[in-house]
């Protein structure tokens, strides 16, 4: 049925790609001190709050505005929302560089945390359109690979040009990036590999009728729950808890050393995307690499949480290990993919985004939460402290116990065409 080549194919679905990877960029532009302090100075801010309170107006954004934005992928064309969306946030991103208004600045993140919505969503929205279901799984492995690639970006090289050019200018580069992608975009992407009648017979669908067929399909949310179950590791322990965590574990590592196999987490995602979607395409089955992935999981967070050695080296290996298996989170996307009509995968891939976002949201408060109530609260001593760090992480082998339960009420979607 596809009768266009692999090649250019890879061009359309990458370059729509690289829009992820840059909003990634923006998404993690403070994994830097460097970009924190620059911030807090140009905007005035005093406290941690302050910082916090600006810099999460971007998920605000995304996580209101994805479930619409996955209808409109279904109304209109995807390249001209690509290409409205990025031209937003290339426009933000240069107007953040420039004003000194804390008000200002929160309104322009929100509007590119918009953007990210379709940043995130639009590579798997045409990635079913120009691969056959053989090579799906692969495709969305190094889609996300790319755009994991965009938070590593925006730390090392990101403080190498704060170091050498300062925050404005290094701003001024970011900006300049946007641009260079959104000329690729451009000459790139097409919305299917038939010619391009365009806003098709999707518009025949109503928002009620969309939602309605999104909500009905049992696989939506199976696999939404299955991604955002696997992608607690990264939420909880990646990008907050983790650390901490380290530190009552060992408590002789250095401040490097704990954010060093934190870290690993991310390169074990990057490696592990494409290696997943490769497996399950030469398994010929989502199935059977989505169960054994979770339950790899599972085993691998029983060493972390009963360690076998306390070195630094073996918690190198095993966080690498962590985000290596729990990149089978990835094969998620194709099965929505392969589970819902042309005409509505937008939505489907909204409502899914909204459920692994929603956990996320509720899974980083939960987790302080629980170690508040098991005796972890304001003036809690260290031993207190660490019992309540080692009750409240059993939230993930219980959320992966969840994600071995998904996928083995998902129906099999692999197709060999």
């Amino acid at each position: 049925m596809k009768t266009h080549t692999t090649s250019r194919a890879a061009w359309v679905v990458f370059s729509a790609g690289a829009f992820f990877f840059y909003s990634f960029i923006q998404m993690t532009l403070f994994s830097t001190e460097a970009m924190k302090t620059h911030f807090m100075g140009k905007l005035a801010l005093e406290s941690a709050a302050d910082f916090g309170s600006f810099a999460g107006t971007f998920l605000y954004g995304t996580v209101l505005l994805l479930l619409p934005i996955g209808v409109l992928l279904d109304k209109i064309s995807v390249r001209k929302t690509i290409i409205a969306t990025l031209l937003l946030m290339v426009v933000c991103t240069f107007a953040t560089a420039f004003t000194s208004d804390v008000k200002v600045a929160m309104a322009l993140r929100f509007l590119m945390g918009v953007a990210h919505c379709v940043a995130f969503m639009a590579p798997f929205r045409l990635a079913p359109r120009w691969f056959p279901s053989s090579q799906l799984a692969l495709v969305a492995g190094l889609v996300v690979t790319f755009a994991v690639f965009g938070g590593w970006v925006s730390g090392a090289p990101m403080l190498m040009l704060i170091t050498a050019l300062g925050g404005h200018s290094t701003l001024l580069v970011n900006g300049l990036l946007g641009v260079l992608i959104l000329i690729i975009i451009l000459i790139f992407v097409k919305d299917s590999p038939e010619v391009e009648t365009n806003e098709s017979s999707t518009g025949s669908l109503s928002l009620a009728e969309g939602l309605k067929l999104a909500a009905a399909n049992k696989q939506n949310w199976l696999a939404g729950l299955f991604i955002g179950f696997l992608n607690l590791s990264v939420l909880l322990l990646g990008a907050i808890w983790g650390t901490t965590y380290l530190k009552f574990v060992n408590p002789d590592f250095s401040e490097s050393t704990y954010t060093g196999i934190i870290g690993m987490i991310f390169i074990g995602t990057m490696i592990g995307s494409p290696a997943c979607g490769w497996l399950s395409d030469k398994l010929q089955s989502r199935k059977k690499a989505m169960i054994g992935g979770a339950v790899m999981s599972l085993i691998v967070m029983l060493l972390i949480m009963f360690p076998l050695d306390t070195s630094a080296g073996y918690f190198y290996f095993i966080f690498l290990l962590l985000g290596l298996i729990t990149s089978a989170q990835s094969i998620g996307y194709p099965v929505i993919g392969e589970s819902n009509e042309d005409r509505v995968l937008g939505t489907a891939n909204g409502l899914s985004a909204v459920v692994l976002m929603g956990m996320g949201a509720i899974g980083q408060p939960l987790f302080g939460w629980f170690v508040a109530q098991f005796g972890g609260a304001a003036g809690a001593t260290p031993i207190q402290l660490q019992g309540a760090f080692q009750t409240a992480i059993w939230m993930m082998p219980v959320a992966f116990v969840g994600a071995i339960l998904c996928a083995v009420f998902l129906r099999e979607t692999f197709h060999k065409a």
